[in-house]
């Protein structure tokens, strides 16, 4: 931590008194305060910087008897990072993150961090450990620190204290337990991140044919003023109100070598090809930077390379409104000059305040059963809508019969409502059938001739308006002789064959077995390359409606296994950073002739989607079928990257492609085809109706069967 003269004389002169005043007594912690002493190879600074840190919070019961415990753990951290310990115990603070005691750093093995604890006998107490950068100006009484890493292992540490112990040392590597290695990335607790991508290729200037060898520099910043709530105007001179370095993060993404590595402020050598991703952390976006600076050098025969400024721009995190976008930045010389620009790509991933989440369970990994490859049911027994099975895809009912059929898990979809409902559907629209009421007569259901299929987003509509959507039969509404007789009323349909199923009833239905695993696919429209887009521009903001999801999923999922997924690259990344428990694949199309391309260009290629995983720290990669058919290369790659490997597509239909991936051990097989005894010769189509949504039309939602042509609803 960042103590300036003025605080640790502070600290010295409490330090002194509490001294004095426990001189007659055993320890400190009848003063109810957590003891602390001395650690053999560190200053007398570090023991009272602990000491202050302890003594607002944390105290003892002097009833039960207690015992010295010295934790001394091994670890290379950061420079500007510091260890930490949380445990079951009050004085472990409960396994809240922000409750964690500091160690102290050794100052002769600086890879060493102590800290002494009085813990009580006859007590199992669990502990993890963890780093995290802290604020350099909080308040002592409202601390501020957040995870860089901890240990994520299924069980956390133990220590059992018996009666006959005096005291304790435990030696401790950092993320080794049980011969294992379970170092996890941090989640948002109270920060905020930010990334930076630079493309070279949007990199322009004035005169290129002047430059020569262009290098990037970009360094993170905070600047400090009145408005941080933590900031103290009166004990901080003109100079703490200048912007303050702050630690970031680099990846150079089309490099062999492309994961994040801490930025050093090094210039770095671009090309036309390069693309840079920079990351940081910030307890508040309003008053955080990017200062980029581009540099040319010359390499002359004989002398030393000669380093000369071209510009420097300024990104402001505040200058999003939706927390993603690009924005295009002149950059301005030493004079004020614009000499050239560029285009900065941010997105910035806030934290989730409506559940606060701990240490106590661990990360849960991505692992095959009985070393064999598992089977996901897709959408439950599959394609309703598009080819033929008795169930209605993405249905209680569905899923009931995928897990009778032997699958380890059943793959869904989630989107939200207009009322901000996670519902369970796949396609972003419903069909409708729907006719405007004549003014001049009655509307007449069995006249068809100015029926006409319309769609409808399900965004568009409030759960109560999908639940007023009646099932129709498939085969009786194909003669249409009758299309108000041949409504089925909900009361008369079992309640798991309905459609939109709320998030929270199937994860806590109880009818689907706890041992049976939900891999859930959080959809996101997104644009494509042909300019269009899958649903409609200005969509509901990806922060808020990620954290509906998964915060359904944290409070109601318990002991069930729970894998994310998503197409969408930056809901990737905001499913992986603001919970700690749940691994996340990113879904790819890859190179395929039967889907519209993205436009983002992380979806373009499975190779392209495992350097994307590996940079950030997902899970897997879930690859489309197609493209590995063809190219079994980038799943070779994932593999040496120690990725999860998943694979879906129509192609495992066919039982010699489901053991082709099969016997190169694929971890996860997203099938179809495993239950086709579920499935009949006729389709089901589910065939809803509403009436008078919107504008006093009737309408009939519409989910086609390959068994019903598309024209016999058009004519």
């Amino acid at each position: 931590l960042a103590f300036n003269f003025n605080v640790q004389q502070k600290f010295i002169h409490i330090y002194m008194i509490l001294k004095k005043t426990v001189n007659n007594h055993h320890n400190y912690r009848n003063l109810g305060c957590a003891s602390f002493n001395v650690v053999p190879g560190l200053c007398c600074g570090e023991s009272i910087r602990v000491a202050s840190r302890w003594l607002p919070f944390y105290s003892t019961n002097m009833s039960i008897k207690e015992v010295e415990v010295t934790f001394i753990l091994t670890s290379a951290f950061a420079g500007f990072e510091s260890a930490f310990i949380s445990g079951s115990h009050d004085l472990l603070g409960k396994w809240n993150p922000s409750a964690g005691l500091p160690m102290v750093k050794d100052t002769i093995e600086e890879n060493k961090w102590y800290i002494q604890i009085m813990l009580p006998v006859g007590e199992k107490i669990q502990y993890r450990f963890f780093s995290a950068i802290s604020e350099p100006r909080t308040s002592l009484a409202n601390p501020r620190h957040f995870i860089t890493h901890y240990e994520g292992s299924s069980h956390p540490r133990e220590i059992f204290l018996s009666d006959e112990s005096e005291t304790r040392i435990i030696l401790c590597e950092f993320g080794e337990f049980e011969k294992q290695a379970f170092e996890n990335s941090g989640w948002l607790t109270c920060q905020n991140e930010v990334l930076l991508t630079i493309d070279a290729s949007m990199v322009r200037f004035m005169h290129p044919q002047k430059l020569h060898h262009v290098h990037l520099k970009v360094g993170a910043f905070r600047t400090m003023s009145s408005y941080d709530p933590q900031f103290s105007v009166e004990e901080n001179t003109y100079d703490d109100f200048q912007e303050s370095c702050w630690p970031s993060w680099y990846s150079h993404f089309k490099s062999h070598d492309c994961a994040f590595k801490e930025n050093r402020n090094e210039m770095l050598s671009i090309t036309p090809r390069d693309i840079w991703i920079f990351k940081a952390q910030f307890f508040t976006t309003d008053e955080s930077i990017f200062k980029v600076e581009f540099f040319s050098i010359s390499d002359e025969e004989g002398d030393s390379p000669v380093v000369e400024q071209i510009g420097t721009a300024i990104v402001l995190t505040s200058a999003l409104q939706n927390y993603r976008g690009s924005i295009k930045l002149p950059i301005c010389d030493v004079k004020n000059k614009v000499v050239g620009s560029f285009v900065a790509e941010l997105l910035i991933i806030k934290p989730i305040t409506d559940i606060k989440q701990t240490l106590e369970c661990g990360f849960t990994e991505v692992k095959k059963k009985h070393n064999r490859t598992m089977n996901i049911g897709h959408r439950g027994v599959g394609q309703s809508c598009a080819k033929p099975c008795t169930l209605p895809e993405n249905t209680i009912a569905s899923f009931k019969a995928a897990t009778l059929s032997g699958a380890d898990f059943v793959e869904f979809d989630v989107q939200m409502t207009k009322d901000w409902l996670p519902v369970v559907y796949h396609d972003f629209f419903v069909k409708i059938w729907a006719r405007k009421r004549p003014s001049n007569r009655t509307l007449n259901l069995n006249d068809h001739d100015d029926f006409s299929v319309q769609t409808i987003a399900v965004s568009d509509l409030t759960k109560d308006e999908l639940d007023m959507l009646m099932m129709v039969d498939e085969q009786k509404f194909a003669n249409r002789s009758d299309v108000q007789g041949n409504l089925i009323k909900d009361s008369e349909v079992d309640a798991e064959l309905l459609p939109f199923p709320l998030l929270i009833q199937v994860l806590q239905h109880q009818s689907l077995p706890s041992c049976v695993g939900f891999m859930i696919e959080v959809k996101y429209p997104q644009k494509l390359k042909c300019g269009c887009s899958e649903l409609y521009e200005n969509y509901t903001e990806r922060n808020a409606y990620v954290d509906v999801i998964v915060t359904d999923v944290l409070k109601n999922a318990h002991q069930r296994k729970i894998i994310f997924s998503s197409f969408d690259p930056d809901v990737c990344l905001m499913l992986k950073i603001k919970q700690n428990r749940y691994p996340v694949l990113f879904l790819t199309q890859g190179d395929n002739s039967r889907y519209e391309i993205y436009e983002d260009w992380r979806t373009w290629s499975s190779d392209t989607a495992v350097k994307f995983a590996f940079v950030h720290d997902l899970a897997g990669v879930a690859f489309h079928s197609e493209e590995l058919l063809s190219n079994i290369a980038p799943y070779r790659r994932a593999l040496k990257l120690n990725l999860a490997t998943f694979v879906w597509g129509d192609d495992l239909d066919e039982s010699r492609h489901r053991e082709y991936f099969r016997n190169l051990h694929f971890d996860e097989l997203i099938v179809m085809a495993l239950f086709e005894r579920f499935r009949r010769e006729i389709g089901f189509a589910c065939l809803l109706y509403v009436d008078q949504i919107v504008h006093n039309i009737f309408c009939v939602v519409i989910c086609e069967s390959m068994q019903i042509e598309k024209s016999n609803f058009t004519n």
